[in-house]
């Protein structure tokens, strides 16, 4: 029987960084898209009290970029499990498995931070904070784009930039 090593804290290679801020940066045209159609892009600005399209899309695109480092480290440790199934082992190389991961991430960031994590930290910040479980349709929708679109990109994007090397 054959195992694979395990590579523990190895350092990230110039190709999964420029992978990852290339998909973060295409996802974040996205999210910002989706923001934009609900109505939703200026209460990103809001958030941090400040004002203006430029704040609005340097916010998106500088959470974007924060959001697909921990999705790609998923990936990435997927592809390395032992015991990880078939179809998310082989998720870095295909782009709608990788999307469907990606989908299921949007989900979880939206659980995780504006449902949950954006009422507990405006509650410790301000006297009025919104309901728990905070339901912001709007982030929903543009995270689970931001999630499929990330996960689609990431394959091909990683395979262009290795090609290219």
């Amino acid at each position: 029987m054959a195992y694979r090593r395990s590579r523990r804290g190895g350092v990230l290679s110039p190709v999964t960084v420029l992978t990852t801020v290339t998909a973060a940066l295409i996802a974040g045209v996205a999210l910002g898209g989706v923001l934009h159609v609900t109505g939703n892009l200026r209460t990103v600005a809001a958030v941090y009290g400040l004002e203006g399209v430029v704040n609005e899309w340097t916010l998106v695109f500088g959470h974007s970029v924060l959001a697909a480092g921990p999705f790609v480290a998923l990936v990435n440790r997927l592809r390395m499990g032992r015991r990880v199934p078939r179809p998310l082992a082989e998720s870095y190389r295909n782009s709608f498995l990788c999307a469907c991961l990606g989908t299921a991430y949007g989900v979880v960031l939206w659980v995780a931070v504006i449902a949950y994590g954006a009422p507990f930290a405006f509650g410790l910040v301000t006297a009025n904070a919104p309901p728990v479980p905070y339901r912001h349709w709007g982030a929903f929708y543009a995270l689970l784009v931001f999630g499929a679109v990330c996960g689609a990109w990431y394959p091909l994007l990683r395979e262009f930039f290795e090609d290219r090397q």
